[in-house]
């Protein structure tokens, strides 16, 4: 048997196998790759060309247009996905970008007044909205297994992560040596051939929500914002999120400032420093693993808003290339933190039956806060110059941090942090590889049963409902008669019928005063799909049982 040990180039080769060996997944991970490349690359380009029109005012206008619109489609977006179905809805979304992306590359290469040029390309921002609905739709039903779709699910991740960094600088290249036309012409084909791989997914992965409109998307957006306005410290937490939105936006803009305005390194060095805040946020990933089960969580915010901030402020010191792209990728890390550390926050104090209205609330708020980012650098600009707009960027997230920071240390101390399932939880493999955010929503889905010595807990034959973790005491597990081994705390018991829908192949019975915590089927089973090495962990240990029970 392979003990969880096993590296972690091991685990990333068969996570990568697992997708790989499905045709359909195979394709739609694909497609996903080309159109994540298409949407970030394009992002750059059209900033570049704004800023070549009318400084950093104009790319801060050009940035507003598309991003306006975008966050006012999304939700609609969303809800025809729902009623078209997955492929459906992925490939007539792949293809309405490839036609957009294909339109801007024409307007652009034939010189078209500018306003002209921002709409067309607005219509490009706003397609890209429809596909990750729609491929989150699909996965699922392309998935032949549990494992498949959690390594997907990861795969998924690592192409957004990866391309974050690519994408960016290899439109750098391209621009040095063509307009950005050319760009979108890539993008394009990029979406193009997108389209062409999910035109080739079963139609048997199509699953349309039946009873939902259009507008479902809309009406669920309306709800979180509802929430968020009423309740002031999810208020609070938001408004925060929106403001590291803000400084996403702004970076954006002020990368292609710095590059052309101030370094005078010409049109790729724009990519490069777009590459280096999306190479920040993979280490800002590794980073926010060490979140899990914190009892305070505003420090972490107060951190990372003063790193994030800082680099901004730092970088107007002496604005030097290599200093750039040191102070974008510190900032690209602390970003992803900072998102991380609030979401975590938000999750323990938001009540668990809005909890995803105020997310979709606080996912248009992030789309306002870009477009307002991207609007305030060409303003600072126009007042003081580069300098005094990085400082102005810089200072605005520590400051908004600094001036609410007793209200954070409040909400704080207030939340609700399982830190003891936590902690039991990381004593389980399966469980113990998950982000910090999942594990600390199985942690609160958990439910405490104390059960004294001599009780059955479950029986063999029975339907399996439920996996336990054995927090404190004793138990037996026996199958057909015989006694087949102890379980002590930080150890769990029935996943084999869960994971394989059989009955439970044991009777598992309390020798002491037994402590359990249980965790509902649908949500061990949700938890497990969502990360490929939970999957291989908990099936490696289903297989080492199965052989000790009696055939």
């Amino acid at each position: 048997m392979t003990t969880p040990s096993r590296s972690a180039l091991s685990r990333t080769a068969h996570t990568v196998a697992a997708v790989l060996r499905n045709d359909d997944l195979r394709r739609a991970e694909s497609a996903f790759a080309l159109f994540v490349a298409a949407e970030l690359g394009s992002w750059v380009a059209i900033l570049v060309y704004a800023y070549r029109q009318g400084g950093a005012t104009e790319a801060g206008i050009a940035a507003a247009v598309q991003l306006v619109p975008a966050a006012l489609v999304a939700p609609i977006l969303g809800g025809a996905v729902d009623r078209l179905g997955g492929v459906r809805g992925l490939t007539w979304g792949y293809a309405l970008q490839c036609l957009t992306m294909t339109a801007t590359a024409v307007v652009l290469a034939a010189h078209v007044a500018p306003w002209a040029t921002y709409v067309v390309a607005a219509t490009a921002a706003s397609a890209v909205t429809a596909t990750r609905p729609a491929h989150a739709l699909v996965t699922p039903a392309l998935a032949r297994s549990p494992l498949e779709l959690g390594a997907a699910n990861v795969v998924s991740g690592w192409i957004t992560a990866a391309m974050a960094l690519a994408a960016p600088a290899l439109v750098g290249l391209l621009l040095i040596v063509a307009p950005p036309s050319a760009a979108f012409a890539a993008a394009a084909v990029a979406t193009g051939g997108a389209a062409l791989l999910a035109a080739t997914l079963p139609r048997t992965a199509d699953v349309p929500m039946q009873g939902e409109t259009l507008w479902a998307g809309a009406r669920q957006l309306a709800a979180g914002v509802k929430e968020v306005v009423a309740n002031r410290p999810v208020r609070l937490v938001v408004g925060l999120v929106g403001a590291v939105s803000m400084l996403v936006g702004a970076a954006d803009v002020l990368a292609v400032t710095l590059a052309l305005g101030v370094l005078h390194l010409g049109t790729g060095a724009a990519g490069y420093l777009t590459a280096a805040f999306g190479g920040g946020g993979i280490a800002g990933a590794a980073l926010a693993m060490t979140l899990i089960g914190r009892l305070r969580i505003a420090p972490h915010l107060l951190a990372s808003a003063l790193a994030g901030g800082l680099s901004f402020v730092l970088l107007a010191i002496d604005p030097t290339l290599g200093l750039a792209l040191l102070l974008f990728t510190t900032a690209g890390a602390a970003k992803i933190v900072f998102e991380v550390a609030a979401q975590t926050l938000l999750q323990r104090i938001a009540p668990t039956h809005v909890l995803s209205s105020v997310f979709a609330g606080a996912e248009g708020l992030m789309m306002a806060g870009l477009a307002l980012g991207s609007l305030v650098v060409p303003l600072l600009v126009a007042l003081g110059g580069v300098r005094i707009a990085l400082v102005g960027v810089g200072a605005l997230l520590p400051l908004l941090v600094l001036l609410r920071l007793r209200a954070l240390l409040t909400l704080d101390s207030q939340a609700t942090v399982p830190v003891v399932e936590i902690s039991l939880l990381r004593t389980l493999p399966m469980f113990a590889v998950l982000p910090p955010l999942e594990l600390e929503g199985v942690a609160r889905s958990l439910i405490e049963i104390e059960v004294p010595a001599g009780t059955t807990v479950v029986v063999e034959g029975d339907e399996g409902d439920r996996f336990y973790a054995v927090a404190a005491g004793t138990v037996e597990v026996v199958a057909s008669g015989r006694t087949l081994r102890r379980l002590d705390r930080g150890e769990g018991f029935g996943e084999i019928a869960l994971l394989h829908d059989i009955p439970r192949t044991a009777t598992v019975t309390a020798v002491t005063d037994v402590r359990l915590y249980a965790l509902e089927r649908d949500d061990f089973l949700l938890a497990l799909t969502r990360h490929a090495s939970a999957q291989e962990l908990a099936r490696e240990l289903v297989a080492a049982r199965l052989d000790r029970v009696p055939a």
